[in-house]
Order: structure tokens, then C-alpha cells, then sequence
């Protein structure tokens, strides 16, 4: 099993998101030996995955076999919008902050979850300008490089030429910027923070940015009767009925048991102790805690618990 991990891992191929019966194989056994594996997958390659990026494939009833069929789907499903994103290298820009705090000091009337929605949007033309002005991140790294190496060949043919000397080292600088920002590009859209600096693995960053993609769509979902629902427009019904349940229907009103939210606790209090805890003080109550205290002291702090005794002689002589 190792080998064939390691088989996997060495090909690049990666797991395709699937939908249907979870088990493929079943041994069609009547006795209590009948067994239920998941033995099927698909596994596709990162030129398939940039092909067909919304490719999923569904696992049928076996039937009469005692392998489940699966079929393989392309781009049926529908995009919507996305949330707001900009590039975070866009932030190193010298012009970002100017831009961000023109479009906030806006004043817009409406409730302020809908005036900064509008802002996002209007900061959005502006970042799709600033990301053209950059124009494509590994294309300037390539343009860098040609440009070092062209400048270190000058250098090459004229050691003591300080104007080549100087070109050069600016194209060096170009060069470090420019990989920078293709760096933070590459980890922003692969969430993989811990890249080292100075690390060109392009390929290795844009495979996983389009599995993160592929595996964070959601293509079935089971309600609480446990029905399985495949259509896009269900799948989402579903998400907005069970948040408005959760947020404002009876669920939000029920009783919590703590021993779901505190498994790891040593101690649960029981009914009577937690009904003893809310029952009011009386005034034996406190005096016989505090002549508790009292004996439990040392008998060098005495002192220090006659004074405090007489601030609380009311309570004392009140019984």
C-alpha cells in the first residue's frame, strides 16, 4: 500500500471529487458476513484537471454486479459569483493605500454591512487596473532573467566596466522583485504558507491551486431526513434552510446538554448540584462560612481576622 501511495504521489495524479453511493463493492452476502468496501476511485492528472476543471464522477447501485459502475462528468456545473479577493502582492504597491483610503472616506448612505459592500466594489476597477498595470508575474520573471543574463554576459566580456557592473545590478534587483511578488501570488492562491524564499516550483503551486479548487466545490449534500440531493439548486436550498434553522428557527432555542460541549471535562454537575449553585444565601449560610474560615487559619493571622470580624459584627450579631 505504501508503493502504491508513493506510486500516486510520483505521478501527480490526483482524487476526483465524487458523488452517489459511497461503497463500490459489495460481496452480495445474505449472512451476518456481508461485507462493504470502497475499493473503486478516479484518479486524473493536473492536464486533465486544467482540461476539465469541474470534473466529478457519481457512483451508481451495483445491481447485479458486485462492483458499483461509476460515470465520469465534464463542466455541468454552474459558477457562480464569488466572493471579494485581490492579489496581496498589490499591497506592496506604493499607490494601494492612496487608492484604498480615497474610495473609504466615501460617505454612502445605507446600513454599514451595504456601505462596505459598495466600497469593496468600487475598490474593484481600481485593483483590476493596478493587476493589468503589472501585467503577467511569471512573464516579468522570465523578461528578468533574460535581462540578468543578457547584462552578465556584458559583464563577462568587460570585468572592469562599471556601468556594466552597475546594469547588472539593478537587473539583479528587478529580478529579486519580481520573483517576490510571483511568490506571494503563488502562495496566496495555493494557501501553502510554507514555501521557503528564493523556492520555483510553478508547477507544483498551480496543481494545487486547481485541487483546492476542485476540492472545495460541493456536489451532494443530505438533509436531516437523510435524503441525498445532487442538484446544484437544492444543494444550495439546503445550505440556506439549515442556516436559517440554526440562526432563527427553533434549533437556536433548544436546550444544550454540556456533556456534548465539554466531553473532555472531569467533572459534569448533575441536576442537584447545579440547582444548589443557584439557590439564594442566607445569612447562616455566610456566617457559618465564615467561622470556617476562621478555624482554618493559622493562629498567627488571627489578628488580621478579629479586624476583619468587626467590620462584619452586623452580620454577626444580626443572627
Amino acid at each position: 500500500m505504501e508503493d502504491f501511495n508513493a506510486a500516486i504521489q510520483n505521478t501527480g495524479l490526483l482524487p476526483v471529487p465524487m458523488q452517489g453511493e459511497w461503497y463500490t463493492w459489495h460481496n452480495h452476502s445474505a449472512t451476518p458476513r456481508n461485507i462493504w468496501k470502497r475499493l473503486d476511485r478516479m484518479l486524473i492528472n493536473d492536464s486533465w484537471m486544467a482540461r476539465f476543471p469541474n470534473t466529478f464522477y457519481s457512483v451508481l447501485t451495483p445491481r447485479t454486479s458486485d462492483h458499483s459502475p461509476m460515470v465520469i462528468y465534464g463542466d455541468r456545473q454552474q459558477q457562480y459569483g464569488g466572493m471579494f479577493r485581490f492579489d496581496n502582492y498589490l499591497a506592496r504597491s506604493p499607490e494601494f493605500i492612496p487608492s484604498v483610503r480615497n474610495i473609504w472616506q466615501h460617505n454612502i448612505v445605507g446600513t454599514p454591512m451595504y456601505a462596505v459592500t459598495r466600497k469593496l466594489k468600487a475598490l474593484k476597477p481600481i485593483f483590476r487596473e493596478q493587476r493589468r498595470n503589472k501585467g503577467d508575474l511569471s512573464h516579468n520573471v522570465q523578461m528578468a532573467k533574460g535581462f540578468l543574463e543578457a547584462a552578465q554576459v556584458l559583464v563577462s566580456s568587460r570585468r572592469r566596466d562599471e556601468l556594466f557592473i552597475q546594469l547588472e545590478h539593478c537587473c539583479r534587483l528587478v529580478l529579486a522583485k519580481a520573483t517576490k511578488l510571483e511568490q506571494i501570488m503563488l502562495q496566496q492562491r495555493a494557501k501553502m504558507q510554507w514555501m521557503k524564499g528564493g523556492d520555483q516550483c510553478s508547477r507544483v503551486f498551480f496543481q494545487k491551486i486547481t485541487q483546492r479548487r476542485s476540492s472545495r466545490r460541493i456536489f451532494q449534500i443530505n438533509d436531516d431526513q437523510g435524503s441525498t440531493h445532487t442538484n446544484p439548486e437544492e444543494v444550495i436550498n439546503q445550505f440556506v434552510t439549515y442556516s436559517q434553522n440554526l440562526l432563527g428557527g427553533d434549533r437556536r432555542r433548544s436546550i444544550i446538554d454540556i456533556r456534548f460541549l465539554r466531553p473532555w471535562a472531569r467533572h459534569i454537575l448533575s441536576n442537584e448540584e447545579s440547582t444548589a449553585l443557584l439557590l439564594p444565601f442566607t445569612p447562616a449560610d455566610v456566617k457559618q462560612r465564615f467561622l470556617t474560615l476562621l478555624r482554618t487559619r493559622p493562629q498567627a493571622r488571627m489578628d488580621t481576622h478579629r479586624a476583619s470580624s468587626k467590620q462584619h459584627g452586623l452580620l454577626l450579631d444580626r443572627k
